[in-house]
Protein backbone atom coordinates (compact mmCIF):
# COMPACT_ATOMS: atom_id res chain seq x y z
CA UNK A 1 0.00 0.00 0.00
CA UNK A 2 1.06 3.80 -0.75
CA UNK A 3 2.86 5.20 2.46
CA UNK A 4 3.51 8.76 1.90
CA UNK A 5 4.13 10.88 -1.49
CA UNK A 6 7.20 13.38 -2.34
CA UNK A 7 5.62 16.89 -2.80
CA UNK A 8 8.81 18.42 -2.99
CA UNK A 9 12.08 15.88 -2.95
CA UNK A 10 14.35 19.20 -1.43
CA UNK A 11 18.10 19.36 -2.64
CA UNK A 12 19.13 15.79 -2.41
CA UNK A 13 17.05 13.30 -0.49
CA UNK A 14 17.79 9.50 -0.36
CA UNK A 15 16.95 6.37 2.15
CA UNK A 16 20.20 5.23 4.03
CA UNK A 17 20.50 2.40 6.46
CA UNK A 18 23.63 1.05 8.21
CA UNK A 19 25.11 0.56 4.84
CA UNK A 20 26.73 -2.53 2.78
CA UNK A 21 29.20 -3.81 5.20
CA UNK A 22 32.11 -6.18 4.23
CA UNK A 23 31.84 -6.08 0.30
CA UNK A 24 34.75 -3.46 -0.01
CA UNK A 25 36.66 -6.40 -1.37
CA UNK A 26 34.53 -6.35 -4.50
CA UNK A 27 34.64 -3.06 -5.30
CA UNK A 28 31.27 -1.74 -3.18
CA UNK A 29 31.32 1.20 -1.18
CA UNK A 30 29.83 1.06 2.06
CA UNK A 31 27.31 3.86 1.38
CA UNK A 32 24.97 4.20 4.32
CA UNK A 33 23.67 7.24 6.50
CA UNK A 34 26.50 9.77 6.51
CA UNK A 35 25.25 10.41 10.39
CA UNK A 36 24.58 7.11 11.79
CA UNK A 37 23.93 8.11 14.66
CA UNK A 38 20.88 10.18 13.49
CA UNK A 39 19.99 6.94 12.03
CA UNK A 40 19.90 4.95 15.23
CA UNK A 41 18.34 7.47 17.39
CA UNK A 42 15.57 8.22 14.78
CA UNK A 43 14.93 4.24 14.42
CA UNK A 44 14.61 3.83 18.24
CA UNK A 45 11.94 6.45 18.31
CA UNK A 46 9.81 4.86 16.38
CA UNK A 47 10.49 1.50 16.53
CA UNK A 48 12.56 0.64 13.71
CA UNK A 49 15.52 -0.96 12.13
CA UNK A 50 15.82 -0.15 8.53
CA UNK A 51 16.78 2.93 5.91
CA UNK A 52 15.48 6.48 7.09
CA UNK A 53 15.36 9.27 4.43
CA UNK A 54 18.33 11.27 4.49
CA UNK A 55 18.02 15.01 3.67
CA UNK A 56 20.82 17.28 2.51
CA UNK A 57 20.56 20.83 3.14
CA UNK A 58 17.06 21.24 2.67
CA UNK A 59 14.21 19.39 4.00
CA UNK A 60 11.37 17.30 1.44
CA UNK A 61 8.11 17.87 1.61
CA UNK A 62 6.10 14.90 2.10
CA UNK A 63 2.07 13.70 1.87
CA UNK A 64 1.06 11.37 3.96
CA UNK A 65 -1.26 8.50 2.21
CA UNK A 66 -2.14 6.41 5.53
CA UNK A 67 -1.57 6.95 9.09
CA UNK A 68 1.97 6.04 10.94
CA UNK A 69 4.76 7.64 13.02
CA UNK A 70 8.06 9.44 12.56
CA UNK A 71 10.82 10.77 13.76
CA UNK A 72 13.19 13.65 13.04
CA UNK A 73 16.62 13.84 14.16
CA UNK A 74 20.47 15.61 12.34
CA UNK A 75 20.10 19.16 11.13
CA UNK A 76 17.71 21.20 12.67
CA UNK A 77 15.55 22.54 9.63
CA UNK A 78 12.49 23.71 11.28
CA UNK A 79 10.52 20.59 10.52
CA UNK A 80 6.66 21.52 10.21
CA UNK A 81 3.54 19.30 10.25
CA UNK A 82 0.76 21.28 8.46
CA UNK A 83 2.38 24.64 8.79
CA UNK A 84 3.05 24.22 12.29
CA UNK A 85 6.52 24.00 13.94
CA UNK A 86 7.06 19.95 15.84
CA UNK A 87 9.49 18.70 17.80
CA UNK A 88 12.47 17.11 16.74
CA UNK A 89 14.15 13.81 18.47
CA UNK A 90 10.53 12.64 19.46
CA UNK A 91 7.79 10.20 18.21
CA UNK A 92 5.02 12.64 15.84
CA UNK A 93 1.84 10.63 15.05
CA UNK A 94 0.55 11.51 11.46
CA UNK A 95 -2.51 10.38 9.43
CA UNK A 96 -3.32 10.26 6.04
CA UNK A 97 -3.34 14.20 4.49
CA UNK A 98 -0.72 15.41 7.35
CA UNK A 99 2.12 17.12 5.22
CA UNK A 100 5.64 17.02 7.00
CA UNK A 101 7.79 20.35 5.37
CA UNK A 102 10.59 22.16 6.29
CA UNK A 103 10.76 26.00 6.34
CA UNK A 104 14.94 25.87 6.15
CA UNK A 105 18.39 24.86 7.79
CA UNK A 106 18.76 26.14 10.93
CA UNK A 107 22.02 24.31 11.50
CA UNK A 108 23.86 21.02 10.61
CA UNK A 109 23.52 20.15 7.19
CA UNK A 110 21.52 16.68 6.93
CA UNK A 111 18.33 15.84 8.54
CA UNK A 112 16.99 12.08 9.00
CA UNK A 113 13.40 11.16 8.90
CA UNK A 114 12.41 7.85 10.05
CA UNK A 115 8.98 6.19 9.96
CA UNK A 116 6.97 3.57 11.49
CA UNK A 117 5.41 1.38 8.97
CA UNK A 118 8.17 -0.96 7.12
CA UNK A 119 9.30 1.06 4.00
CA UNK A 120 9.06 -1.31 0.67
CA UNK A 121 12.19 -0.28 -0.61
CA UNK A 122 15.42 -2.20 -3.59
CA UNK A 123 17.91 -4.18 -1.70
CA UNK A 124 21.17 -4.77 -2.76
CA UNK A 125 24.13 -6.83 -0.61
CA UNK A 126 21.65 -7.05 2.37
CA UNK A 127 20.86 -3.10 2.35
CA UNK A 128 18.71 -0.63 0.82
CA UNK A 129 21.05 1.87 1.00
CA UNK A 130 20.94 4.34 -2.27
CA UNK A 131 23.83 4.48 -4.36
CA UNK A 132 23.35 6.91 -6.95
CA UNK A 133 26.53 6.21 -9.04
CA UNK A 134 25.34 2.78 -10.13
CA UNK A 135 21.37 3.59 -9.69
CA UNK A 136 20.82 0.83 -7.29
CA UNK A 137 19.51 0.57 -3.57
CA UNK A 138 16.34 2.74 -2.14
CA UNK A 139 13.77 4.01 -4.42
CA UNK A 140 14.57 3.00 -8.31
CA UNK A 141 18.94 3.72 -7.23
CA UNK A 142 18.55 7.03 -7.14
CA UNK A 143 17.46 10.86 -5.57
CA UNK A 144 13.91 11.45 -4.40
CA UNK A 145 12.02 13.45 -7.08
CA UNK A 146 8.52 15.48 -7.24
CA UNK A 147 5.73 12.78 -6.80
CA UNK A 148 7.34 9.79 -6.18
CA UNK A 149 5.11 7.38 -3.99
CA UNK A 150 6.78 4.92 -1.48
CA UNK A 151 5.05 1.70 -0.46
CA UNK A 152 5.20 0.66 2.94
CA UNK A 153 3.80 -2.64 5.15
CA UNK A 154 1.67 -1.61 7.91
CA UNK A 155 3.46 -1.73 11.31
CA UNK A 156 1.66 -0.72 14.83
CA UNK A 157 3.33 1.38 16.90
CA UNK A 158 1.78 2.78 19.58
CA UNK A 159 4.48 3.97 22.02
CA UNK A 160 5.67 7.92 22.47
CA UNK A 161 9.23 8.94 22.64
CA UNK A 162 11.31 11.51 23.44
CA UNK A 163 15.15 11.97 23.54
CA UNK A 164 17.69 14.26 24.13
CA UNK A 165 20.77 14.63 21.35
CA UNK A 166 24.25 13.55 22.45
CA UNK A 167 26.52 15.73 22.97
CA UNK A 168 29.88 15.89 20.58
CA UNK A 169 33.45 16.31 21.01
CA UNK A 170 34.62 20.02 19.71
CA UNK A 171 37.49 18.52 17.67
CA UNK A 172 37.51 15.98 14.79
CA UNK A 173 40.06 12.69 16.11
CA UNK A 174 42.62 11.32 14.12
CA UNK A 175 44.39 8.40 14.16
CA UNK A 176 47.49 8.79 11.89
CA UNK A 177 48.37 5.85 9.67
CA UNK A 178 51.69 4.62 8.58
CA UNK A 179 52.07 7.29 5.61
CA UNK A 180 52.11 9.87 8.29
CA UNK A 181 56.07 10.01 7.93
CA UNK A 182 55.70 10.37 3.95
CA UNK A 183 54.92 13.68 5.17
CA UNK A 184 57.49 16.49 6.56
CA UNK A 185 55.35 17.78 9.68
CA UNK A 186 51.98 16.36 10.39
CA UNK A 187 51.20 18.55 12.86
CA UNK A 188 50.43 20.58 10.50
CA UNK A 189 46.98 19.15 10.20
CA UNK A 190 46.58 19.39 13.80
CA UNK A 191 47.67 23.27 14.86
CA UNK A 192 45.74 24.72 11.97
CA UNK A 193 41.86 25.56 11.34
CA UNK A 194 40.70 24.17 7.79
CA UNK A 195 37.34 24.80 6.02
CA UNK A 196 35.05 22.76 4.64
CA UNK A 197 35.37 24.13 0.37
CA UNK A 198 32.00 23.62 -1.92
CA UNK A 199 33.78 20.24 -2.87
CA UNK A 200 31.27 18.12 -0.55
CA UNK A 201 29.15 15.35 -1.32
CA UNK A 202 28.60 11.88 0.06
CA UNK A 203 31.85 10.31 -1.29
CA UNK A 204 33.95 12.81 0.37
CA UNK A 205 34.81 16.57 1.32
CA UNK A 206 37.72 19.02 0.58
CA UNK A 207 39.05 21.11 2.26
CA UNK A 208 41.10 24.75 2.62
CA UNK A 209 44.05 25.96 5.11
CA UNK A 210 47.30 24.99 5.55
CA UNK A 211 49.41 22.87 3.02
CA UNK A 212 50.53 19.27 4.04
CA UNK A 213 54.17 18.90 2.49
CA UNK A 214 55.17 15.47 1.00
CA UNK A 215 58.50 14.99 1.31
CA UNK A 216 58.40 12.76 -2.01
CA UNK A 217 55.38 12.36 -4.00
CA UNK A 218 51.65 12.51 -3.10
CA UNK A 219 51.41 9.77 -5.62
CA UNK A 220 51.22 5.87 -4.02
CA UNK A 221 50.27 2.30 -5.88
CA UNK A 222 46.63 2.33 -5.12
CA UNK A 223 45.47 0.55 -2.19
CA UNK A 224 41.85 0.28 0.18
CA UNK A 225 40.45 3.22 2.13
CA UNK A 226 37.73 3.73 4.20
CA UNK A 227 35.18 6.41 5.01
CA UNK A 228 37.22 8.70 6.76
CA UNK A 229 40.40 8.13 5.34
CA UNK A 230 42.39 11.46 5.20
CA UNK A 231 44.51 11.90 1.58
CA UNK A 232 46.14 14.53 0.84
CA UNK A 233 46.70 15.17 -3.20
CA UNK A 234 49.94 16.70 -4.30
CA UNK A 235 48.13 20.12 -3.46
CA UNK A 236 48.64 19.54 0.15
CA UNK A 237 44.95 20.21 0.72
CA UNK A 238 43.38 17.06 2.45
CA UNK A 239 40.27 15.43 1.32
CA UNK A 240 38.09 13.02 3.95
CA UNK A 241 36.82 10.07 2.16
CA UNK A 242 33.12 9.69 3.50
CA UNK A 243 30.41 7.03 3.41
CA UNK A 244 30.14 6.46 -0.44
CA UNK A 245 33.99 6.63 -0.65
CA UNK A 246 35.66 4.57 -3.39
CA UNK A 247 37.10 1.04 -2.32
CA UNK A 248 41.27 2.33 -3.13
CA UNK A 249 42.77 5.48 -3.73
CA UNK A 250 46.14 6.66 -4.83
CA UNK A 251 46.84 9.55 -2.71
CA UNK A 252 49.21 9.26 0.37
CA UNK A 253 47.32 8.99 3.56
CA UNK A 254 48.05 10.95 6.56
CA UNK A 255 45.09 9.20 8.85
CA UNK A 256 42.36 8.43 8.95
CA UNK A 257 38.96 10.38 11.50
CA UNK A 258 37.76 7.49 13.99
CA UNK A 259 34.47 6.03 12.89
CA UNK A 260 32.26 8.06 15.63
CA UNK A 261 33.34 11.41 14.51
CA UNK A 262 32.22 10.72 11.09
CA UNK A 263 28.74 11.57 12.40
CA UNK A 264 30.16 15.18 12.93
CA UNK A 265 31.48 15.52 9.59
CA UNK A 266 28.05 14.78 8.20
CA UNK A 267 26.80 17.78 9.73
CA UNK A 268 29.39 19.89 8.31
CA UNK A 269 28.52 22.17 5.50
CA UNK A 270 30.29 24.39 3.42
CA UNK A 271 32.44 27.21 5.12
CA UNK A 272 32.11 25.70 8.83
CA UNK A 273 35.60 25.35 10.39
CA UNK A 274 37.22 21.96 11.29
CA UNK A 275 39.65 21.21 14.05
CA UNK A 276 41.59 18.37 13.92
CA UNK A 277 43.04 16.41 16.93
CA UNK A 278 45.79 13.24 16.84
CA UNK A 279 44.17 10.55 19.28
CA UNK A 280 46.09 6.85 19.73
CA UNK A 281 44.86 3.77 18.74
CA UNK A 282 43.65 3.08 22.51
CA UNK A 283 42.32 6.64 22.85
CA UNK A 284 40.65 5.98 19.30
CA UNK A 285 38.91 2.28 20.69
CA UNK A 286 38.29 4.37 24.16
CA UNK A 287 35.82 6.73 22.12
CA UNK A 288 33.94 4.14 19.69
CA UNK A 289 33.19 2.50 22.99
CA UNK A 290 32.19 5.55 24.87
CA UNK A 291 29.46 6.49 22.11
CA UNK A 292 28.43 2.86 21.74
CA UNK A 293 27.65 3.46 25.63
CA UNK A 294 25.96 6.74 25.31
CA UNK A 295 23.56 5.46 22.61
CA UNK A 296 22.75 2.33 24.48
CA UNK A 297 22.06 4.59 28.03
CA UNK A 298 20.06 7.40 25.95
CA UNK A 299 16.90 7.74 27.82
CA UNK A 300 13.67 7.52 25.31
CA UNK A 301 11.18 9.06 27.73
CA UNK A 302 7.48 9.23 27.03
CA UNK A 303 6.24 12.38 26.54
CA UNK A 304 2.79 11.15 27.70
CA UNK A 305 0.90 12.06 30.90
CA UNK A 306 -0.98 9.00 31.92
CA UNK A 307 -4.66 9.11 34.24
CA UNK A 308 -6.58 6.29 35.21
CA UNK A 309 -10.26 6.92 35.53
CA UNK A 310 -13.96 5.70 36.03
CA UNK A 311 -16.82 6.41 34.28
CA UNK A 312 -20.04 5.13 35.18
CA UNK A 313 -18.50 2.33 36.77
CA UNK A 314 -15.95 1.52 33.60
CA UNK A 315 -12.11 2.41 34.46
CA UNK A 316 -9.91 4.12 31.52
CA UNK A 317 -6.33 4.70 30.87
CA UNK A 318 -6.17 8.40 29.71
CA UNK A 319 -3.18 9.63 27.81
CA UNK A 320 -2.67 13.10 27.34
CA UNK A 321 0.20 14.66 24.97
CA UNK A 322 1.15 18.24 23.97
CA UNK A 323 0.93 18.54 19.73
Amino acid sequence: MLGFRIVEPGMFSTFQDHGRLGYQNQGMPISGAMDIESLIIANKLVGQQQAVLEMTFTGAKIEFLKEMSIAITGADMVPMLNDKTITMYKTIAVKSGDVLSFKGLKSGFRSYVAFSDDLILEALYNSTSTYTKIGTGGYKGRALTKGDEIEVNSNTFDEHFQVIKLETSKSIRVLLGYEADDFKETNVLFNHTYEVTNELDRMGMRLKGESLIHKTSADIISSPIVPGAIQIPKSGQPMIMLRDAQTIGGYTRIGSVISCDLNRLAQMKPGDQISFESVTLEQAIKAKKKWLDDIHKLNYSDTRRNFRVTVNGCIYDVFVEEI
